[in-house]
């Protein structure tokens, strides 16, 4: 069922995008620093969106690699701690009496 609803979520964004091209097939002047060029708007706009997605996964893979590595740290200073205080439990009373 789930492969169901995820194959006909696919093909309802690919409709969006066939017809999102269809209706914005003219062309448009892109200028940058070594020229220009007159590709469909509909390019130009789905780049523009494909381009950000991979720059906001780029950022969360980071973001993400941070973080487990924040964890693996807590973890290895846990059980530092946690040896430290076995050892500490282990140690003979003195008293100084």
């Amino acid at each position: 069922m789930a492969r169901l609803v995820s194959a006909f979520i696919i093909l309802l964004v690919l409709l969006l995008v066939l017809f999102f091209t269809i209706l914005n097939g003219e062309p448009v002047t892109v200028n940058y620093y070594l020229g220009e060029v007159n590709p469909p708007l509909a390019l130009v706009i789905i780049l523009a969106l494909v381009s950000g997605a991979i720059l906001g996964l780029i950022s969360s893979v980071l973001v993400i690699m941070a973080s487990r590595y924040e964890v693996s740290k807590l973890r290895r200073e846990i059980k530092h701690t946690e040896q430290e205080l076995m050892n500490l439990r282990t140690l003979p009373i003195k008293d100084k009496h």
